[in-house]
């Protein structure tokens, strides 16, 4: 998880096993970050 810098937005990349994996990590990991920042 990073701040772009140039851009209003936080990027969030995940690895795993799986493509379906990978989206619950990332879909968890935004969520908790849209949380945070409002």
């Amino acid at each position: 998880v990073r701040a772009s810098g140039t851009e209003p937005l936080v990027r969030v990349m995940v690895e795993a096993e799986s493509e379906a994996d990978a989206g619950a990590h990332a879909d968890a990991l935004a969520a908790a970050v849209g949380a945070a920042l409002g």
